[in-house]
């Protein structure tokens, strides 16, 4: 009477933990396959965007360089610059002294007898009549200076403000370059989290598996072949999608 009975909750045990099995792979197979094909992606996308920051990172140091070249070009137009500063000094320097000479001939005209108020007057009328030679050779001086210094001063601003956009702009690159590696980096922890979350669930699975197949051994003991010679069969079929690293077989 109670051999079929018992034979019926033996069947049904295997049963639960087949499916139990069957749930747990149908859980993790997927899983474990998004989650390597999101590594491998990731990994890809990493590797790629280190390459793209040494580029970044080597084309800031050749701007970097490019712009010291260009401002050793500063050296001219900072020689031509102190000599415009120099001749600026010369030029204020006479004009101070011809000031000083034109206020004392205007005290002399309006002092002393009419005699020497005229001569006063005389000599300020040609004094201011023209620069005299030292102001205007101090005046040739600075206009030479300056021409000078605007030749120096055009290609080395040229030059400058050219190398000065291409660093900031690889500076910028390298910037967005490293950023884009530390995201990447990142993608890639996930991503390993995910793959090393689903190598677990499998685990599992091939726990539950190990526990299927121990009591099928014992049932194989007790019960008729034919009554569970199937789900001894789903269970080989379950160990062929376990890699071959955690017991897996051959799936021939």
């Amino acid at each position: 009477m109670n051999a079929p009975q018992g034979n019926k909750e033996e069947v049904a045990k295997a049963q639960a933990l087949l499916d139990e099995v069957q749930e747990a792979f149908s859980a993790c197979e997927e899983r474990d396959a998004e989650a390597a094909a999101a590594l491998r992606e990731s990994q890809a996308r990493e590797g790629e965007a280190k390459r793209d920051e040494a580029v970044a990172k080597r084309d800031e140091a050749e701007a970097l360089a490019r712009e010291r070249e260009a401002r050793e070009q500063e050296a001219p137009f900072k020689a031509a610059q102190e000599e415009v500063d120099s001749a600026l000094r010369e030029v204020k320097s006479q004009e101070d002294a011809r000031n000083s000479r034109t206020e004392e001939l205007q005290r002399k005209s309006q002092e002393g007898g009419v005699v020497q108020q005229n001569k006063a007057k005389n000599e300020l009328a040609q004094h201011l009549a023209e620069d005299p030679l030292p102001l205007r050779k101090a005046k040739i001086t600075l206009e030479a200076a300056l021409k000078k210094a605007e030749k120096a001063r055009a290609p080395f601003e040229a030059a400058t403000k050219q190398a000065e956009a291409a660093r900031a702009a690889a500076q910028k690159s390298a910037r967005q370059a490293e950023e884009a590696r530390r995201r990447a980096e990142e993608a890639t922890r996930r991503s390993e989290a995910a793959k090393a979350a689903a190598e677990d669930a499998l685990d599992e699975a091939r726990r539950r598996l190990e526990e299927a197949e121990a009591y099928l051994e014992e049932a194989k003991k007790r019960l008729p072949e034919g009554q569970i010679w199937w789900l001894d069969r789903e269970l080989q079929e379950r160990r062929k999608y376990l890699p071959k690293a955690k017991g897996g077989t051959d799936k021939k």
